[in-house]
């Protein structure tokens, strides 16, 4: 990517991240990249999306793996998520080096996953039971969500219209 690409890009705190109570310092940390925030607003209760839309949200990230989506649904509907719209240079790549490796314990060191991820296994262990389902044998808590391409954010944005509002700018 030239130098001077402007991207635009989605990251979401997951409701993992609130639960540990790590949602400000992810989000200092997301915020801390010098980025341009165009909007952000948190969902939470009626104000979320349902699951359905959860759903289709991940459908093109997780594929035809029903015990996947169906989790990774519920446990987004749960909420609290905070959702933030960014743009500056080369936004989608600067976010995804912050977050780290989707897998958790195997992102680096001065990632966000890989700096918060330890005691994880055990604080998540309570909320386990609600969004595993049969035939998934890990539920994935991973805590940020961030678009991983220009058509990703393209897409994942129009999901948000609440980033369009005057209260959430």
């Amino acid at each position: 990517m030239p130098e001077g690409t402007i991207q635009e890009t989605i990251v979401i705190i997951k409701p993992d991240s609130f639960w540990r109570h790590l949602n400000q310092p992810v989000e200092a940390r997301i915020k801390s990249l010098g980025l341009i925030l165009v909007a952000e607003c948190t969902l939470a209760g009626q104000a979320n999306l349902p699951e359905e839309k959860w759903r289709e949200f991940y459908f093109p990230a997780i594929g035809d793996k029903p015990a996947c989506w169906m989790g990774t649904s519920k446990y987004m509907a749960f909420g609290p998520v905070h959702v933030m719209h960014l743009k500056g240079d080369g936004a989608i790549q600067k976010v995804r080096q912050m977050v780290g490796a989707t897998r958790p314990w195997q992102a680096a060191p001065g990632t966000i996953r890989g700096d918060f991820w330890p005691g994880a296994d055990e604080v998540n262990a309570a909320y386990r039971l609600n969004f595993q389902q049969p035939g998934d044998d890990k539920f994935l808590f991973n805590m940020i969500h961030a678009s991983d391409s220009e058509p990703s954010f393209a897409r994942e944005v129009l999901f948000f219209p609440q980033l369009n509002t005057p209260a959430a700018k």
